[in-house]
């Protein structure tokens, strides 16, 4: 396989200039990251449907984190986040086919620097280098898609989970110096069309969406329905979407992705390569399946449904002080992840440009035990200028508080705020009951505040964000609209 030959070519060169004497055994990385997963669909984290049997494995001999938070609802921004250690205002990742700005080191090139081959396999089109950036530091980059999905004329390139755990089984059988292997799933992003043999779920009763009610009063997010997304026989005989058989057929490409992730460590527990190797899977985003009137999609709102993410870490037993495996509730960000590893690794931290004042943190503290220090995690959502209202939202949770605080940029005005929004995660986990008018004694308010304001505050570009994303789409209307029919033809 010529993919399994450049990884051994590499190692080969490497292992070549380094075989005097003995180094400390170091571990293999291998972080997997499942585009739209949500974090209430792991089965251990309570999904009452076995969705995710392998991951359950992995997260009982590791570490679950309850509260793990991605910065940007969108693919490109949050994965350039996790291998930069910033936020997308720092970064300059700020939307899809955006890529982040070239002078900044990333994770990979920190990993090679430091010893490890590095290599990495994209199924989503928008993680094309041309468009994301993320190649630097890869001795290995695989980004051809072979499959296709979609409703024609709109199918999309990708590779598909089968294809993804296929193309990364080779990479596995290597001895010698230590790997940093990086796969990014594309299942269960939209269109939800799992094989035959992963659609198990079936719901009891069907679950209609109703018609679009109009505006109602106190409500703040229009009705949103991605009939983009939506399968054949998704509908009722009234021709009204049944949003129960969609997430059924979300929850198989849960089951369908956990599968085949389920077979790569099922390799290298065979070949005893697991005990060698730090594990980390995440994802991007979640995926919002009708909270807030906003059906199959991601990136309209800073919500939970969309913006907390699972995190399982496993952690190898050639490193020393391995942690009795458990849960961790302590708050942490994708945009923690690098710092994290690096700490963990005992390599040096990513050099960030001066004057960056919110950036990510290492949370080895929270690997190491439950820490129960409060760490202000943050998301954002952004518009472009051509959208309706071009209302753009900032958010920051500390613990089970969270602040939304959204945004408008009138004509020849600087940006308005049109509301806020508190809301006591640990009693309305689904974000229904608005507390900011009248916040409980107990709730920190005037922190959460200092905080976004803080966060807010070194996005210096953000009044501008808005016409700053029309412009960019103006561009991909004149210069390459391939890729702008494959960003619309997934929804955005």
């Amino acid at each position: 396989m010529k993919v399994a030959a450049a990884w051994t070519a590499v190692l080969g060169a490497a292992l070549g200039s380094s075989s005097c004497g003995r180094e400390p055994e170091r571990p293999n990385v291998l972080l997997i990251t499942i585009d739209t997963l949500r974090a209430d669909r792991l089965s251990a984290a309570g999904y009452p449907r076995e969705t995710t049997p392998n991951l359950d494995r992995l997260a009982a001999e590791g570490l679950r984190f309850t509260h793990a938070e991605t910065p940007r609802a969108k693919t490109t921004p949050a994965i350039a986040s996790m291998m930069t250690g910033l936020y997308p205002h720092d970064h300059g990742s700020r939307e899809l086919l955006m890529p982040l700005d070239g002078r900044l080191p990333l994770l990979a090139e920190r990993l090679r620097a430091g010893g490890w081959s590095t290599g990495a396999i994209i199924g989503n089109y928008v993680l094309l280098d041309r468009y994301s950036g993320l190649s630097r530091g890869f001795d290995l980059w695989i980004e051809d898609l072979p499959d296709r999905q979609g409703v024609p004329p709109d199918e999309v390139p990708q590779r598909r989970a089968r294809s993804m755990t296929e193309a990364a089984l080779p990479l596995l059988e290597r001895e010698g110096k230590p790997w940093f292997l990086w796969l990014h799933y594309m299942d269960p992003h939209g269109l939800y069309d799992p094989p035959e043999e992963h659609r198990v779920f079936r719901s009891e009763s069907p679950d209609p969406i109703p018609d679009d009610p109009g505006t109602i009063p106190g409500e703040i997010q229009r009705f949103t329905v991605a009939e983009y997304n939506v399968p054949p026989g998704c509908r009722m005989d009234d021709g009204r979407v049944d949003a129960a058989r969609v997430r059924d057929l979300y929850d198989g490409e849960v089951h369908y992705v956990d599968a085949e992730i389920g077979r790569l460590l099922e390799e290298l527990r065979r070949t005893g390569t697991l005990e060698k190797t730090l594990v980390v899977v995440s994802a991007d985003h979640g995926e919002s399946l009708g909270e807030h009137r906003y059906w199959f999609e991601h990136g309209r709102d800073a919500y939970e449904a969309t913006a907390r993410v699972p995190l399982v870490v496993r952690w190898p037993s050639i490193l020393p002080d391995r942690p009795a495996p458990g849960v961790r509730n302590g708050d942490i960000s994708l945009v923690d992840l690098a710092p994290t590893l690096l700490d963990l690794l005992d390599l040096p931290p990513l050099v960030t440009p001066s004057g960056t004042s919110v950036r990510g943190e290492s949370r080895r503290d929270l690997i190491e035990r439950d820490s129960p220090r409060l760490h202000p995690v943050f998301v954002e959502k952004v518009d472009r200028a051509d959208r309706p209202g071009a209302v753009q939202s900032k958010a920051v949770r500390i613990g089970d508080w969270k602040l939304i605080r959204r945004y408008a940029l009138l004509p020849d005005a600087p940006l308005v705020v049109l509301s806020e929004e508190l809301y006591d995660l640990a009693h309305d986990p689904d974000e229904t009951r608005n507390l900011f008018a009248a916040p409980p004694p107990d709730a920190p308010l005037t922190r959460l505040q200092a905080e976004l304001l803080r966060f807010s505050s070194s996005d210096v570009k953000f009044p501008d964000l808005a016409r700053l994303l029309q412009s960019q789409r103006a561009r991909l209307e004149k210069e390459d609209r391939e890729a702008l029919r494959v960003i619309q033809a997934l929804g955005y």
